[in-house]
């Protein structure tokens, strides 16, 4: 395949990878829209539990799978092939999460999230090492940074879906479509010649499990892996800690009378779509300033945008669709260039289980972390007063950029 232009298969597996992630994001943020709802009646029956409990175990169960999937499809990826680990994930996340809306009780739900996150987390390892390897040198970057648009673009469908239809079930039957997509994959898309070059297809080069990460976490690779775990980390700690309850904090403005759900579903389309173009600018930006400091401004806003949002409003006004699209934008970009940077630190044998590893080990800290939120919204006071305590991981990930090597120019190491 060239490696300076732009063929009619670079853009099918653009195309193939965008869907994919764009499905990822919607399938992901379904819970956080509907999550009022959908634990409300589930433990309608069950009076002696506490709602805000439950939503965060069923978050933290999703992110548990989450982190399982990014790191076992890492693997797979690198021991079976980018394409065959895009497949499979995409289907497991299709699939249970249509299970989703035949739930009958919280604890069903909780289930069914841990297996969504078991493909979820998979596939944006599978589509970013994919295209890392297939695209174009030069415009590379860039090309990823619009491939990461695709999952704040299912923010911003969730937004319109969920704003539309009143069912939460039918909201999560409706995220089973991407299943569909693995058909039209399947049938147009091949291997990445990097990989088949890397031999790694081949048993006498195949590596287990074990041996992948033995040599992620070996001394030639610990550096840029734990980096790159710490800075994505506090990334995911903000995120769904503040980010992904906005519109429970969003619905304390109103009344059981009128719960906001206009409101809240505004409040995703406008996130989504300043995360889009956060991420769009992304591949621009490091390539004029380079990786970290592109790392350092994007996380740095991250908490700017978030003091601003949580500290400044008690009421409900136009005001906070402007706040939460300047912290949305931030998150996109934040997002985009780690997506960008992590592939270019390790070589193509170990690259998808790096990756895999990097984008997910952190999501431990924020799982447990998540499993605690309803507890600490009730002793802070508050949805605001939570989310802008987690957003303090924002300044960690600034400080382990600091640390970072630049990868600016240099290119994907064989």
């Amino acid at each position: 395949m060239s490696s300076t232009a732009i063929t009619r298969y670079h853009i099918l597996v653009f195309v193939g990878c965008w869907l994919g992630g764009m499905f990822d994001g919607m399938d992901s943020t379904f819970m956080s829209a509907v999550q009022p709802k959908a634990v409300g009646e589930l433990i309608a029956h069950l009076p002696g539990l506490d709602k805000n409990q439950i939503a965060s175990f069923i978050n933290s169960a999703f992110l548990f799978g989450w982190m399982a999937g990014g790191i076992l499809f890492g693997m797979i990826g690198d021991k079976l092939g980018r394409v065959r680990s895009m497949l499979f994930s995409i289907f497991i996340y299709a699939l249970f999460t249509g299970l989703a809306g035949l739930s009958q009780e919280w604890w069903h739900l909780a289930v069914f999230r841990f297996l969504t996150g078991l493909g979820i987390g998979g596939e944006l390892v599978s589509i970013t090492t994919f295209l890392s390897e297939v695209w174009v040198e030069r415009s590379r970057a860039i090309a990823i940074g619009i491939l990461i648009t695709s999952y704040q673009a299912g923010v911003l469908i969730a937004g319109f879906i969920t704003r539309q239809i009143p069912s939460w079930r039918w909201v999560f039957f409706i995220g089973a479509a991407p299943a569909f997509l693995t058909i039209l994959l399947r049938a147009t898309l091949k291997e990445s010649d990097k990989w088949k070059e890397a031999g790694t297809q081949s048993p006498e080069h195949s590596h287990g499990g074990v041996s992948l990460l033995g040599d992620v976490l070996s001394p030639v690779h610990r550096r840029n892996a734990i980096i790159g775990a710490v800075a994505f980390g506090g990334l995911l700690i903000g995120y769904w800690a503040s980010l992904a309850w906005i519109p429970q904090w969003i619905q304390a403005f109103f009344t059981e009378q009128y719960p906001g759900n206009i409101e809240r579903g505004n409040a995703l389309i406008v996130q989504g779509f300043c995360a889009v173009v956060g991420c769009a600018s992304a591949g621009f930006i490091s390539d004029r300033i380079g990786r970290r400091y592109t790392i350092m401004l994007s996380y740095a806003g991250c908490f700017a945008a978030s003091a601003l949002l949580f500290l400044t409003n008690t009421t409900f006004t136009a005001r906070v669709y402007w706040e939460i699209g300047a912290l949305g934008y931030f998150i996109g970009l934040a997002q985009a260039i780690m997506y960008i940077y992590l592939p270019e630190l390790f070589p193509t044998r170990i690259r998808a289980t790096a990756v895999g590893f990097s984008l997910n080990a952190g999501r431990l800290a924020t799982a447990i972390a998540v499993l605690f939120v309803g507890t600490i919204v009730t002793n802070l006071g508050g949805y605001a007063n939570a989310a802008l305590f987690f957003a303090g991981s924002y300044i960690i990930a600034v400080v382990a950029a600091f640390f970072a090597v630049e990868t600016r120019g240099k290119g994907l190491p064989d």
